[in-house]
């Protein structure tokens, strides 16, 4: 069995971008909340000193979203190359 490269990646830098989408929502939305549950995941006794005040901007949301999507497509190419030449 392989993995058709093309397709792979395709989908999984389209799920990355709504992932990320889904959370830039929820940042935009729920500021104050954003900052503490990432304080809790990086156990930060301050997060506000570290992450300042979160805004989402359209510049940045675009430019960030392009930005997953291109990582994510290119990892995923290299992981189905790895992954088709392993079950040659």
């Amino acid at each position: 069995m392989s993995l058709n490269a093309q397709k792979f990646s395709l989908l999984t830098a389209a799920g990355s971008g709504a992932l990320y989408a889904v959370c830039s929502l929820f940042v935009a939305l729920f500021p104050t909340l954003s900052t503490k549950l990432m304080g809790w995941l990086f156990h930060l006794t301050n997060p506000e000193a570290v992450f300042g005040s979160q805004r989402v901007t359209l510049t940045g949301f675009g430019g960030g979203v392009i930005e997953v999507a291109i990582y994510m497509y290119v990892a995923s190419l290299i992981f189905a190359w790895i992954f088709n030449r392993s079950v040659k």
